[in-house]
């Protein structure tokens, strides 16, 4: 039973990702197209730096699983909370060293990217 509910919040986490990474991906592309490369560029910086510790953390929420194991979930949920929240500050820090980056579409995007996860989990858990 539990090995069935980590496998359906695997494959709900895995369809969100890549939902996101496309989001990301269409909102750089309308940011390049109207606006120029490195508006393109900025936004598609936002959206994975939205999209890469929601990998971080969905690898560390559903590495354990069971009620044997509960404390090691409820601390891999810790884990991945901190490390989440570390991860976008630090990829922020680093995105902001570029030269040529344009700040709002990289808001924007990673705005979009970061909403869209909760109207995807809706739409995924009526679907499947």
């Amino acid at each position: 039973m539990a090995t069935s509910l980590v496998q359906k919040g695997q494959k709900l986490a895995k369809n969100i990702l890549i939902l996101q990474s496309i989001l990301a991906i269409i909102c750089s592309s309308v940011f390049a197209f109207f606006l120029g490369k490195n508006e393109g560029l900025s936004a598609l910086y936002g959206g994975f730096i939205c999209v890469i510790p929601n990998g971080l953390f969905a690898f560390l929420v559903f590495r354990y699983s069971g009620a044997s194991k509960i404390k090691l979930v409820v601390r891999s949920f810790n884990k991945g909370s901190k490390l989440k929240f570390l991860f976008t500050i630090l990829l922020f820090l680093f995105v902001y060293q570029w030269q040529n980056l344009q700040p709002l579409p990289l808001i924007v995007t990673y705005v979009v990217t970061l909403m869209a996860q909760w109207p995807i989990i809706i739409i995924l858990n009526r679907v499947v």
